[in-house]
């Protein structure tokens, strides 16, 4: 069976996400932020970026978006799911974030020794909460795997997502627009040099050429 990664890239804003009701779909981050717009919701929520990316109240709030619907399976990293009890008082709705098993390797860039070269047991969490998803519908057993709302091309000091309210561009710790692309870029790299199963890009648009391209609108 086939499923869809999706990124937080502009194209999102423009891409028929109601095409996805129905399909297997991993979403990521701040994907809520569509939510308004959309019917669609992912299957799986994956969050693995590094604590410092977003403030944890920032996170309490993303989080809270997903627990709305009691379909969707969350994922996130030791550093969010450890702060579970200061926010969620309810242990049910704890016992729904499931803590990813994962490395540290979000914390190399693509221009160090320790970056990785090839996925490795565990997930790795090199590049972007992207590059996690995409191992975890591996590991699930998905195939082939399409990529939607993969742009690259980060920019300094501007959106560089779907959503104006993504980030605040002048307070954001996210790391910087060149690391941004380059860990992206090599991640995705890793990844179409590690897949058991093929990828396909089906970004409307973007930078991204790692993978075969697809046409979003074909596959429906």
């Amino acid at each position: 069976m086939r499923a869809f990664v999706v990124g937080n890239g502009p194209s999102l804003s423009v891409t028929p996400l109601e095409k996805l009701i129905g399909e297997v779909s991993f979403a990521v981050n701040r994907i809520h932020l569509i939510y308004p717009k959309t019917p669609w919701r992912p299957t799986y929520y994956v969050r693995a970026e590094e604590l410092d990316g977003f403030e944890l109240d920032v996170w309490k709030d993303d989080l809270i978006a997903q627990l709305e619907n009691p379909d969707i399976q969350i994922h996130c990293n030791q550093y969010f799911t450890k702060n579970l009890e200061r926010y969620f008082d309810d242990a049910s709705i704890r016992h729904r974030v499931h803590r990813l098993k994962a490395c540290t390797h979000y914390l190399d860039h693509f221009d160090q020794i320790e970056c990785p070269h090839t996925w490795h047991q565990g997930l790795c969490t090199f590049g972007s909460s992207v590059n996690v998803a995409v191992q975890m519908a591996v590991q699930m057993g998905y195939s082939p795997i399409y990529l939607i709302g993969c742009d690259l091309g980060y920019k300094y000091e501007t959106v560089s997502h779907f959503s104006a309210d993504y980030i605040n561009v002048e307070t954001s710790k996210l790391k910087s627009a060149h690391y941004a692309n380059m860990d992206t870029l090599a991640a995705h790299m890793i990844a179409a040099r590690s897949s058991p199963v093929p990828i396909y890009n089906a970004t409307i648009g973007g930078h991204l050429e790692a993978y075969p391209r697809f046409e979003f609108e074909s596959l429906f």
